[in-house]
Formats: structure tokens, sequence, C-alpha cells
């Protein structure tokens, strides 16, 4: 049987969604649909059939979405990750059988307002795999997970030629849930006797820069690609990120991570696992007072974090 998985975007959600590959992989053939350049991540997957990538503009009115939904009428299953009007419109318009995971939306949105809803987290890999036992009877290997060529990890090594690092990921959509002192962390990472490389997109280039101004590391941001950065991740010690892609890039190639959350909170199903890592929030209160980062708080107490701690953690979960 034929059987196609959606989740458009955003990265860490479509890094998350390889979540479902093992279980679904062994009972159909599985092909993925995702936004450019999100598919490059699963070039190589053994699990996936095809990688299908789309513009996101290509599909941003009612009769794209029409012609396109056609394509999908060969497939005799679809596993909907995204769960929007668009993935729900192009799953209606293609008529075929779809299985959709429980966001837990008004769950999340209430935990803004009643912080007592913040005891019990979520876990998104469970609950996209919550969707697969609809369809067999028991989702195994929940995680996230990208398999990387033994040469492009290679190539990688050889360009950085280092011992022991340390990843800072520093970038976020949102600047608010920007942790404002990895400058810091990076300093006492080199004064532990650990290298620090800081990755990002062309869009961090302003915050890696500041990183890179204090503690003199490598900064590869804007010059790899999401395979490349991968591969960064994979050969370091640890990595050091907000609440953000770069804690899901970490997990899903099995690297350490220490996922530092300020106005969003764990409780919203993005946090590491304790078998990947660990999730620092000071908890406060009022937290959290955003789903996504976007908040109008000025004080941001919450990301009043000491880059000490940060550092404490990051070597207690460090490959030794």
């Amino acid at each position: 049987m034929n059987l196609l998985v959606i989740r458009f975007s955003s990265l860490g959600d479509v890094v998350l969604a390889s979540s479902v590959f093992d279980s679904l992989s062994r009972h159909f053939s599985v092909d993925f649909l995702t936004f450019k350049p999100y598919g490059e991540i699963f070039y190589n997957d053994p699990r996936i059939s095809k990688v299908i990538e789309v513009e996101r503009k290509s599909l941003r009115n009612f009769k794209n979405l029409m012609d396109f939904s056609k394509t999908l009428k060969k497939y005799d299953l679809i596993v909907d990750l995204q769960v929007n009007l668009r993935s729900i419109l192009i799953t209606k318009l293609a008529k075929v059988k779809t299985v959709r995971y429980e966001k837990n939306s008004v769950r999340r949105r209430l935990a803004l307002y009643f912080k007592g809803l913040k005891r019990k987290q979520l876990f998104v890999p469970k609950m996209y795999c919550t969707a697969v036992e609809k369809i067999l009877k028991r989702a195994e290997n929940c995680f996230p997970k990208i398999f990387l060529d033994e040469q492009e990890v290679k190539r990688i090594k050889n360009k950085l030629n280092l011992g022991k690092f340390a990843v800072i990921v520093p970038g976020a959509k949102w600047k608010e849930k920007i942790y404002p002192y990895f400058g810091e962390v990076a300093k006492l990472f080199k004064n532990k006797g650990l290298e620090v490389v800081v990755l990002g997109g062309k869009e961090d280039e302003e915050v890696c820069k500041s990183v890179e101004s204090v503690c003199g590391g490598i900064n590869l941001c804007g010059k790899l690609s999401l395979r490349e950065s991968a591969s960064v991740m994979k050969l370091a010690s640890v990595v050091v990120s907000n609440d953000s892609a770069g804690v899901h890039l970490a997990r899903a190639v099995s690297t350490p991570v220490v996922a530092i959350f300020g106005p969003t909170h764990p409780v919203f199903g993005f946090a590491p696992s304790p078998e990947e890592g660990v999730a620092i929030t000071l908890d406060l209160d009022c937290s959290p007072c955003s789903l996504h980062g976007k908040t109008k708080c000025k004080h941001r107490k919450c990301l009043e974090i000491p880059p000490e701690l940060v550092v404490e953690k990051a070597l207690e979960v460090a490959r030794k």
C-alpha cells in the first residue's frame, strides 16, 4: 500500500515528523510531502520511497490546491501531521482516507492562562505516533531520526578539524525567545576545554556574530545546508539551543541537547526526552506567556538563566 505523510513546516516540526517513519515503513511504501528546502534532510532516508517538496507560495490559492490534490489520488492512505486549513483541504479534495494527529490546540492555549496545566507535559513525537496507532496496533521508536551518509559527515569533520566541541544555535524565529547569554555560555565552554561552533541560517547572522565576537568561536551561520548543519551537530559533544529547530536537529542525529525555554514552555511538547537531553526553564508563575515565542513582555525575566547553569547541564549530558 502507498502512504503519504504530510508535514509542511516549520523545520523543527518537519524533523519531528520523522518519528513516525520507522513504524510506517514496516507496513507501507512511504512518501513524504513538505515545503522546500526542508525535504533535503530526508534525502537517502531508507524509510522513505520519495520526498515531495513544494514551494510554499505554490499552494496559496484554492485552484492550486485543487490541482495539486489530484496528484495525490494514487495514495491509499494519508497521515496528516500538519492539520491546518491547507492540509485539510488538500486531503479532502484528494478524496483519500486520512488520519490526523491530535494537536491539543485548546489544551496548549489554556496553559497560557491556567498555569496548573503545565504540570503535565505533552511530547510531540508521541502525539505524532498516536496518529499512526489509528492505523497500526502499535507505533515503535517514536523519536526523530535523520540518516546522514558517512562521507558527508567525514567531509565536515575534515573541514572543521576540531577535537571536542560544543555547538551553539542562538537564533530563533521570534527574537523574544532568544537567550541573551550565549556569548557567556561559549566563553565558559572554552574555559572547560571545549571549542565552540555557532550555527544558524542567514536570518540569524546578527545574533551569531554577537556570540562569535565574545568567544571567537567558529561561526558557520548561513554557510551550510541543513544536512551539513546536521552533520556538524552529529560530530559535536553537545548542542545548546533556544526552543527552536536546533533542538530537534540535534535530537535527530542523537547528539545530547540543552533546550532553553523562556516565554514558551516544555508543556507544549517540544522539549527533549531525558534520553535526548535536558530542558531548562525558570518555570516562573507567569510562564508560559506565548505558544511560539512572540510576546509583548518587556522584562523577559524568564530568560535570566545563569550561563553557569546552562554549561553545567550541558556538561552533564555531553558525550564523554
